[in-house]
């Protein structure tokens, strides 16, 4: 074989000569030859074979790479030869040296003095900083599950005779297995003394139960500054009884507060947790699903997604009755859906259409469905995302807010949690790569007209009520006629208006309407119309200006009534509501977040990711325990040192949102980085459509969008922080001060499906016009 030949072998082998060097050291080359060269010619083998004898040879060649050095170079002997290296080279020579067994060979003397292997271990080193810089901890948004561990501050003493002269004790910690007493001074006790002790009569505790405890030892706290004795449950204690003891610590742990250090770690995750769905674009709707169907039962707003959604008219048209069912099947197939909701001018007119991507993909329509919204800047496009609620999730909920399940059957109907964002921006400017035929549009592609009865509910600085409203089941009548009059249902009432709801819509549009309730002396009152439900049998009614003495009657007879409006109060009806979903939502949130605080080094402000156990947003990077690599998403690529210019811009409010693009090639699993602009704009979106629709590579396309924290405090933080206090003041202090270091917070959502659908259907994004001049005049 020539030598150029033999060169080319040498170099395209160089991961199998590496890998035989062991082998060789063993004498065992022939063996490690029959395993990795089955299918090699036998003059390549030939090549591989000598080459490894070669470098596992010994040599006696001084060592010197002060021609290429970085940093600078010092004199030392090493195996008995002169050695001229930098501290980078004696790194080399240490780490090469261990391959041959500790040996100096003619493969340690070349990898030491050749200047390309030099510039590939900086190259190796560069880049392991720069994904330990970006390396961040990860946490589940499950519960802490703290097992044998989980121990409650209950509020109840307990006494035994023996112990303390028989004085009640403060209970500081209480688990099913053992039990922690504060007292002033140590108490005159030995160690595994036992004692039996009279639990006070709590529910979940059986009545004058008395459970005997061993002292295991006696410790002083620091922080409370009181002597704590502790006690573990007796050996020969029931089966019975420690079943109940370990029921009621579960019941209890989220009713009362934990053990000090646990309850931090609890109020950590639940503050933090809050603060992701605070900000977070995702809006949850809240859904009963069974055999009779999908039924929209509530959905939770706040500032943040409000903002981004587009409110209540989006909700509106993605819950219509028929449409739900549509996007519910594939989102169960699936795990998530993209619909587009718009209008399309036609030669027969205007045609609402409400269809999802991958409906749009099967029917051929998908490229000009999306060019004639755009065209009509009417396109809305919905990332949606379904999560189960389980019966656990439920009973929690229910558990930390004193809510009794038996009285809220609504609550209780919630079996599905519906996610949706805002994609619109990613359809955003698309055009036909080709003219295309525009067929007829299918009849199930069309706008469903009948609207879901759906309740909102807001966070109390949302709220939009001026005064309080109660609940009522009372009977009225409206005047229809001069002598005529229709059966009403009051429905709630406040001291300026009410909620009606008619048997039969009103045959025309009134703006007033003579209301009379005999259970409020109403008789003929009138009344403005100020809203109609879209079956127009609901009417909010307000009374005109200067009717104080009707208001003030009903402000009377409410107070007179205290007792029976105090639990009809749909203020607090709704609070509880919001409570429960909520704590629904905080545990189901969609897409992978990441919280950032105040620091003076940017990368040093991702503090932590938050994700649930199936959410694949990171791919094609993975998760490593509890350890995320997050460089394939923020570091400069080729960059010498660890640096986000994407991070930056995002935390300066330059940049509020931004693709990361990845391509993996299926033979070998390899990972591309795709810029975002050249993906969009340049030539190579023709090389991925080609590789994409032969099959050939994997399309990954992550969004990233910042929510900048506009409040320190969440819609649960007072909550949340309150059963600190109870036990740790100077922990809650330092909790809520830390409440204001939270500067942002990063979501990152896989939009993959959608932009594979894009690239397939050869529609390109076209810059506008503004920014094509802005180019131009830079260039």
């Amino acid at each position: 074989m020539p030598a150029s030949e033999e060169q080319q072998v040498i170099k395209q082998y160089q991961p199998l000569i590496r890998a035989l060097i062991p082998y060789e050291q063993d004498n065992r080359l022939l063996e490690g030859l029959n395993k990795f060269t089955g299918r090699v010619s036998a003059s390549i083998r030939k090549t591989i074979k000598e080459e490894v004898i070669r470098l596992t040879s010994l040599t006696d060649a001084p060592a010197d790479n002060s021609s290429f050095a970085q940093f600078p170079v010092f004199k030392f002997s090493h195996f008995g030869i002169e050695m001229r290296l930098d501290k980078v080279g004696a790194r080399i020579l240490q780490k090469e040296s261990e391959l041959y067994r500790e040996r100096y060979t003619v493969g340690v003397f070349e990898s030491i003095t050749n200047s390309d292997f030099y510039k590939d271990h900086l190259k190796k080193e560069n880049h392991k900083k720069i994904v330990d810089a970006f390396t961040i901890e990860s946490q589940t948004l499950d519960d802490i599950n703290f097992g044998d561990a989980l121990a409650i501050t209950p509020h109840f003493p307990v006494s035994s005779l023996e112990f303390e002269k028989g004085r009640s004790c403060t209970v500081s910690s209480f688990a099913s297995n053992s039990m922690s007493l504060e007292s002033k001074r140590p108490p005159k006790v030995s160690s595994k003394e036992v004692f039996s002790f009279h639990l006070p009569e709590v529910p979940g505790i059986p009545k004058e139960q008395t459970v005997r405890y061993m002292v295991s030892a006696i410790k002083f706290n620091k922080h409370t500054e009181k002597y704590e004795t502790h006690f573990r449950l007796h050996p020969s204690t029931e089966p019975k009884i420690l079943a109940a003891l370990k029921k009621y610590v579960n019941m209890a742990s989220f009713q009362q507060p934990l053990q000090r250090e646990l309850e931090s770690e609890r109020a950590m995750q639940d503050l933090e947790r809050d603060r992701i769905l605070d900000n977070s674009p995702w809006v949850p709707v809240f859904l009963q699903v069974n055999k009779q169907g999908v039924t929209p039962l509530s959905v939770l707003f706040t500032a943040a997604n409000e903002q981004f959604s587009g409110g209540i008219p989006a909700t509106q048209d993605l819950t219509r009755p028929k449409f739900i069912k549509r996007i519910m099947a594939e989102m169960a197939r699936y795990s998530e859906s993209f619909v587009i909701t718009g209008l399309i001018q036609t030669k027969q007119g205007e045609v609402r259409i409400a269809a999802t991507i991958r409906e749009l993909e099967s029917a051929g329509i998908i490229a000009q469905v999306i060019h004639l919204l755009n065209a009509n800047n009417s396109m809305y496009c919905a990332h949606c995302r379904l999560q189960p609620v389980g019966n656990v999730d439920k009973q929690k909920a229910f558990a930390i807010h004193d809510i009794v399940s038996n009285e809220n059957e609504q609550l209780m109907q919630i079996s599905h949690v519906m996610f949706y964002r805002n994609a619109t921006e990613s359809l955003t400017g698309l055009a036909l790569s080709q003219r295309l035929p525009m067929p007829a549009i299918p009849d199930e592609f069309l706008q469903d007209t009948a609207k879901a009865k759906i309740s909102l509910l807001f966070d109390e600085q949302l709220n939009r009520r001026a005064e309080t409203r109660y609940l009522l089941e009372k009977e009225g009548a409206i005047k229809t006629g001069l002598l005529k009059s229709q059966q009403v249902f009051v429905k709630d009432i406040s001291p300026t208006g009410m909620c009606i709801e008619l048997p039969e819509p009103l045959s025309s549009a009134e703006k007033e309407l003579k209301v009379s309730v005999p259970e409020f002396k109403l008789k003929s009152q009138r009344y403005r119309v100020v809203g109609v439900s879209p079956c127009k049998k609901v009417i909010r009614l307000k009374l005109p200006a200067k009717r104080d003495t009707v208001s003030a009657g009903i402000s009377q007879f409410v107070n007179k009534n205290i007792s029976y409006f105090k639990s009809r109060d749909l203020t607090v009806i709704q609070r509880r509501n919001h409570r429960f979903a909520w704590e629904l939502a905080v545990r189901h949130h969609p897409s992978a977040s990441i919280l950032c605080i105040n620091n003076r080094y940017l990368i040093n402000r991702l503090k932590t990711l938050y994700q649930t156990s199936e959410c694949s947003d990171l791919y094609p990077f993975s998760v490593i325990e509890n350890v995320v690599p997050m460089h394939g998403f923020f570091a400069d690529k080729n960059a010498d040192k660890p640096k986000s210019r994407l991070l930056s811009e995002m935390f300066e409010g330059k940049v509020t949102s931004s693709n990361v693009v990845h391509c993996v090639r299926k033979t070998d699993s390899k990972l591309v980085y795709l810029p975002e602009q050249e993906y969009f704009f340049g030539a190579l979106r023709k090389q991925v459509h080609n590789h994409l629709t032969e099959n050939k590579i994997e399309l990954c396309v992550t969004r990233v969008d910042v929510t900048r924290c506009q409040n320190h405090e969440t819609a649960m933080s007072k909550k949340r922080l309150a059963q600190l206090s109870r036990i740790d003041k100077p922990m809650y202090d330092r909790f809520s001060v830390m409440q204001t270091s939270y500067s942002h917070v990063l979501y990152l959502t896989s939009e993959s499906a959608l932009h594979s659908a894009v690239m397939r259907a050869k529609l390109r994004p076209v810059k506008a016009k503004a920014e094509q001049k802005q180019a131009a005049a830079t260039a």
